[in-house]
């Protein structure tokens, strides 16, 4: 005759062992979560430097090719109109932190996007062309609302029973 109950045996260990498992998963959910986040902000930021160039040409050389126009008019455009295409070493330069760190009292993770911070030219101007045509808080501004929907989705993805 089968028991008319239904018992489970859980040690302390196998219950502190799942424990461990799903606070690593949590853990690599939130990693996973601010990763993304940094990475679409890092995108809106770039593209705040993708202005219209100032110059309708480039000239013809070795490495270009011949010369190129663009349909622009006038031909140059005065500074006054926006720094135009930011490149080089300022767009370089944005980007964000490696890995996210744990944050003191282990309550989440911290990541961060900056400009510059590796010496070179970048440093000298970025704080003058941020003032003038500014890119970095705009970029951010666009990121804002992207960023609850990309966090749920990486909490779902790490969070989900893998049965």
């Amino acid at each position: 005759m089968p028991p008319d109950f239904f018992g489970a045996r859980v040690t302390a260990q196998r219950a502190a062992a799942d424990l461990a498992r799903m606070q690593k998963s949590v853990d690599l959910g939130t990693a996973a979560g601010v990763k993304k986040i940094q990475q679409v902000t890092r995108s809106s930021i770039k593209g705040q430097m993708r202005g219209r160039p100032r110059w309708n040409h480039r000239g013809r050389s070795d490495r270009t090719g011949p010369l190129v126009k663009v349909a622009m008019s006038p031909h140059h455009r005065p500074r006054a109109g926006g720094p135009g295409k930011l490149s080089g070493a300022l767009q370089r330069s944005i980007r964000p932190s490696k890995k996210p760190r744990p944050v003191e009292g282990g309550e989440g993770f911290s990541g961060v996007v900056f400009s510059g911070g590796r010496g070179g030219p970048q440093n000298l101007y970025k704080k003058k062309v941020e003032a003038a045509a500014p890119y970095f808080r705009p970029g951010v501004e666009r990121a804002k609302p992207k960023m609850p929907a990309l966090w749920h989705a990486a909490w779902e993805r790490s969070t989900r029973n893998r049965g």
